[in-house]
């Protein structure tokens, strides 16, 4: 009886003990473009623990819940996937394009691809890693088109959609997964770059990337509707250019802030009225606004200079710019710890990662990565949160 509770309290804290270095495990997976290769980080050492070559140019990434990471390579037709856990390569994936962005469905079951330089969407079933079906989504331009075709793609709440955005004919089309039927095409005032869903539910905020007239905007689609409500212009300041990059809401889903990566302006956006309230001055390409873990703050990482400009959420104000390193080149992720007290983004030209203090808003430590290093993943326990 005895041997029996004493093993019973072994079994017990083993478990227990293997949670607990699940939870405590941090680590980041960085694509480094220049070499062409995937490296692990750990955060908590700030140590390289594995690197694993990739196809070329490796950007972004998609993690399945189980743990599988696809690799977007942005410089040879395939994706590279990997096994988060195991740190190993599990197979390359042949694509009839070259990818621009991927993106991994609510159920974690397919995955989606869009092209550089082609007008179609992939959709690849993650448990075999083969190609269910690739559709064509609009007509081809005639020439040379400059510039991605394709931006990021979105999935809707049920996994049932996915809307694409066709920058060579400016619309946004709505794609049934299950039969790869067009639900609708939507004649967009420019070309589009991110779809960002209301705290709702109901609306999806286009944040675009240049209009007709040469600004840019952010395009109020009804998802229910299939159409589109208003188009909000953003004011800029004089000489800057429109290129509508990234927005994030606020917590309390009231206000939407909006980046400009053409210049300096990040727009602000009240919920309610539907019209930009405020403008406010970050660096220069502000292009990712990241949200802090209590909502106070946010953190813009800029892609043409080398400071992160955290805004005041409550004041609407802009409260610091840090300076990141000599580098004026930064990549697309970014993450906040659970505990809300670091948060992590990369100089791309300096090849370091940065660890933030958030409430001394001062950089406290730099990790070298590779070259070129554009994106990375997050492994926190046994999840992996998003990044951008």
């Amino acid at each position: 009886m005895r041997k029996t509770a004493v093993l019973l309290t072994v079994l017990i804290w083993c478990l227990f003990a293997d949670h607990v270095v699940h939870a405590a495990q941090l680590l980041a997976y960085v694509t480094n473009e220049g070499d062409d290769n995937l490296i692990v980080v750990d955060l908590s050492t700030e140590k390289v623990v594995k690197t694993l070559p990739t196809g070329k140019t490796p950007h972004a990434l998609a993690f399945t819940k189980n743990g599988k990471v696809y690799v977007n390579n942005r410089g040879s037709r395939d994706l590279t996937v990997i096994d988060a856990n195991k740190f190993e390569i599990i197979k390359t994936i042949p694509l009839p394009a070259i990818s621009m962005l991927i993106a991994v469905s609510p159920h974690w079951k397919t995955l989606a691809v869009v092209y550089k330089d082609a007008l179609k969407v992939s959709f690849i079933d993650t448990a075999t890693d083969t190609i269910i079906k690739t559709i064509p989504i609009g007509k081809e331009p005639d020439g040379i088109f400059k510039g991605a075709m394709i931006k990021h793609p979105y999935w809707s709440k049920d996994g049932g959609y996915i809307y694409v955005s066709d920058n060579v004919n400016n619309t946004i089309v709505k794609i049934a997964v299950a039969t790869g039927e067009i639900k609708s095409t939507l004649s967009m005032p420019g070309s589009n770059h991110y779809l960002h869903p209301s705290k709702d539910g109901k609306l999806l905020y286009a944040v675009n990337e240049t209009t007709k007239e040469g600004g840019t905007s952010i395009t109020l689609i009804d998802v229910d509707k299939d159409r589109i409500v208003k188009n909000i212009p953003i004011p800029l300041e004089a000489g800057e250019k429109g290129l509508g990059h990234h927005g994030v809401f606020t917590k309390d889903g009231k206000y939407f802030f909006s980046c400009n990566e053409g210049g300096t302006t990040v727009a602000v956006l009240d919920v309610d009225k539907q019209e930009i309230t405020k403008t406010l001055k970050a660096g220069m390409g502000a292009g990712h606004p990241a949200m802090a873990i209590d909502g106070k703050y946010i953190f813009v990482i800029q892609h043409k200079d080398n400071i992160v400009t955290v805004i005041d959420v409550d004041k609407q104000e802009v409260v610091k710019d840090i300076h990141v390193g000599k580098g004026k080149k930064q990549a697309h992720a970014s993450y906040f710890t659970p505990d809300g007290k670091f948060f992590y983004m990369i100089n791309a030209e300096d090849n370091i990662m940065n660890k933030i203090d958030v409430a001394t808003m001062e950089v406290v430590s730099g990790i070298p990565v590779g070259k070129t290093a554009m994106f990375f993943g997050i492994k926190e326990g046994q999840d992996f949160p998003g990044t951008e």
